[in-house]
């Protein structure tokens, strides 16, 4: 079985449907997010969103409750991704009054140290447990969480891919070059690219997309690749 693909922070229609041809599985766009480059209005996610023949994911960063559902029945997207400081009670919340799909990125450390897997699993398993559909492993950094183009420790990466009873997306410095190998190592349910597709912040490269997902499916959970 293949991993599944997510391309985010699309800001042009033209990219969106591209990545849905080339085999994006899902379709990232950051909408009302300060300071972030890609982020978008909720009229430009609309337009976005029409053009995506793969399911759309809504990612947001610490946005009120309320003001988040109405997002949510506004875009109608397939999941909203949580990319803050958001707490598994408020994920729950959410969870409570939307239908579609709760997804929370979980910051995750550049460089490996054993502390690390004892203080992360806990609160990994406190999203699990709120109803998080799936978890996505994004990289932090002084400078931010996610869009960073840096990777996360795989190795802990791979462990906490082990021990969750949920879904889990490998994201932070994936590029068509090193994705092969991030899932070789960490196994995950599924890879998320943003930067390393981009010609600049929200203007993706057409042939880094399609090569991307190109490889990505093309490799197998058991150390073989299709031909």
């Amino acid at each position: 079985m293949s991993v599944k693909v997510k391309v985010c922070g699309l800001t042009r229609p033209d990219d969106a449907a591209f990545a849905c041809q080339v085999g994006a599985d899902f379709c990232g766009v950051v909408v009302e997010v300060k300071n972030s480059p890609r982020s978008q209005s909720r009229t430009q996610a609309k337009r976005l969103f029409a053009k995506m023949t793969k399911a759309p994911v809504l990612v947001t960063r610490d946005k009120p409750l309320n003001d988040l559902i109405a997002l949510v029945l506004t875009l109608f997207p397939f999941a909203v991704q949580l990319h803050g400081d958001e707490t598994p009670e408020f994920a729950a919340a959410l969870k409570r009054k939307v239908s579609c799909a709760v997804w929370k990125a979980i910051p995750l450390p550049t460089q490996l140290v054993g502390a690390h897997v004892r203080e992360l699993l806990p609160i990994a398993h406190a999203f699990v447990k709120a109803g998080c559909d799936a978890l996505l492993l994004d990289a932090a950094t002084p400078k931010g969480f996610g869009g960073q183009g840096v990777t996360v420790a795989w190795e802990l990466a791979a462990i906490l891919v082990e021990r969750l009873d949920v879904p889990c997306l490998l994201a932070g410095g994936l590029t068509p070059e090193n994705v092969a190998e991030a899932i070789a190592t960490v196994k995950p349910w599924g890879v998320d690219v943003s930067s390393g597709v981009e010609h600049s912040p929200g203007i993706k490269d057409a042939e880094k997309v399609r090569l991307f997902c190109q490889r990505a499916k093309s490799y197998l959970f058991w150390g073989q690749t299709i031909s």
